[in-house]
C-alpha cells in the first residue's frame, strides 16, 4: 500500500477488522460499496479502488488466466493468488521432473506475466511486479538448470528490475547471488565471490543472505584460500540458526533452505580444498537429511557426483559406481542431460582406470 500501512493499522481506519481485510487481499471476499469507499479515503488512491469494484466478470480458477490474458488490466487479488499457488506448485514440481519439462509452461506463464507488469497501472501494481519478479527469476533458475545461461541471465536481469522496483530486498539479493551461481557454473571466481558478497550485503532475510555466504565460501574455495572459506561457513551456520528461529521472514523460493542443505554446500567447498574426509562425511550428512521429495532431485545431483569423487580418490571405487549409476538414473528421469553426461564420463574413466 502507498500509504505504507499494515492491515492492522487500516482495519480502524474503515471500520473492518485485520482479517477481513486479509481475505479481501487474497480475494477470499468482496467488499461492500461502502467499505470500497473507505479504503479509498484512507489509501488516498483517488477512487481507484471503487472504480474496479464493479468490473467485468471474471471466472474462476481454470479460467481465470486465460481471461486476464485477454484483459491483463483487469486483473485481481484472486488472479495475483492463483499465479503465486502455481508457481509454488512448478517449483515443487520441478524437484521432481527438472527442469527442462517444465520450460514450455512456464515460459507461456512469463509471457503473461510480463504483459501484467506493462498493462497494470492500477492500485494493485506493486503487487503484481513483487509475483512477476518471483516468475521471472524462478524462470531464469529454469534456464541455468537447463545449462542456458544467456536466457538465465536475460531473466534474471528483469527478476533484479522487477524486485527493484517492488521493493524486494530479498528478490535483489537473490538475484545477485543467482548471477553469482551462474559464474560457480562456469568456475568464474572473481564474479562467483564478487556477486555473492553483494547478495549478502543487502537487507534481505537470514536465510538467503546465508545461501549467498555459502557461495561466496565456495568462490574461495575454487582459488585456495581455506581461511576464508571457514570464516564464511561459519557466518552462513549462523544466518541458518536465525531463519529457523524465524521462517516467517524467508521468502517462499527458499523452501529447499536448510541445515541440511549449507551441509552440502560445506561438502563441496571441502572437496574443492582437497579436504575428502570431510567432503564425504558432511556431503552424507547432506544428503541423509533432504526430506523424501527431494531425494530424486535433478539438483542433488552434483552433490552426489562430488560425493562419489571424493570416494574414488579415498578408494571406494564400488560405492562411487553406485553413486554415478543413481546419478545416471536422476538424469534420465529428469531429462536433464549434463547429469547423464557427467555420470558416464565418470563410470567410463573409473573403467579405464582398472
Amino acid at each position: 500500500m502507498s500509504t505504507g500501512l499494515s492491515l492492522r493499522q487500516l482495519a480502524p481506519l474503515v471500520l473492518s477488522s485485520r482479517g477481513h481485510l486479509h481475505d479481501l487481499e487474497t480475494g477470499r471476499r468482496r467488499p461492500t460499496v461502502d467499505l470500497v469507499a473507505r479504503l479509498d479515503d484512507a489509501l488516498v488512491t483517488g477512487g481507484v479502488l471503487s472504480g474496479m469494484l464493479h468490473p467485468s466478470p471474471t471466472p474462476r480458477d481454470p479460467e481465470r488466466l486465460a481471461y486476464v490474458a485477454q484483459h491483463p488490466r483487469r486483473v485481481d487479488p484472486a488472479t495475483l493468488h492463483t499465479l503465486a499457488e502455481l508457481l509454488a506448485a512448478h517449483r515443487r514440481l520441478e524437484d521432481t521432473l527438472g527442469s527442462t519439462p517444465l520450460l514450455p509452461t512456464v515460459r507461456t506463464q512469463l509471457d503473461l506475466i510480463a504483459t501484467l507488469v506493462a498493462e497494470t497501472a492500477s492500485a494493485l501494481r506493486p503487487q503484481v511486479v513483487d509475483l512477476a519478479a518471483q516468475w521471472a527469476q524462478f524462470g531464469g533458475w529454469l534456464y541455468a538448470a537447463s545449462d542456458r545461461s544467456r536466457l538465465a541471465s536475460r531473466w534474471y536481469g528483469t527478476a533484479l528490475e522487477w524486485g527493484t522496483e517492488a521493493g524486494s530486498p530479498d528478490m535483489v539479493a537473490t538475484v545477485l547471488s543467482m548471477r553469482g551461481h551462474i559464474a560457480w557454473s562456469e568456475r568464474r571466481p572473481s564474479p562467483l565471490i564478487g556477486l555473492s558478497a553483494a547478495a549478502a550485503r543487502q537487507p534481505a532475510s537470514p536465510g538467503i543472505r546465508a545461501i549467498a555466504i555459502q557461495q561466496q565460501a565456495r568462490g574461495h574455495a575454487l582459488t585456495g584460500e581455506a581461511d576464508f572459506v571457514s570464516d564464511l561457513l561459519d557466518q552462513a551456520a549462523e544466518l541458518v540458526e536465525a531463519a529457523r528461529q524465524a521462517p516467517d521472514r524467508e521468502p517462499p523460493w527458499i523452501y529447499f533452505h536448510s541445515a541440511a542443505y549449507l551441509s552440502m554446500q560445506r561438502g563441496l567447498a571441502y572437496r574443492l580444498l582437497g579436504w575428502n574426509a570431510q567432503a564425504i562425511e558432511h556431503l552424507r550428512l547432506g544428503l541423509a537429511g533432504l526430506p523424501p521429495e527431494s531425494a530424486g532431485a535433478a539438483w542433488t545431483g552434483p552433490y552426489l557426483l562430488r560425493l562419489a569423487a571424493a570416494l574414488v580418490d579415498t578408494g571406494d571405487a564400488s560405492e562411487a559406481l553406485s553413486i554415478y549409476e543413481g546419478v545416471r538414473s536422476i538424469g534420465q528421469a529428469t531429462r536433464t542431460v549434463s547429469l547423464v553426461d557427467q555420470a558416464e564420463d565418470a563410470v567410463r574413466a573409473l573403467s579405464a582406470g582398472g
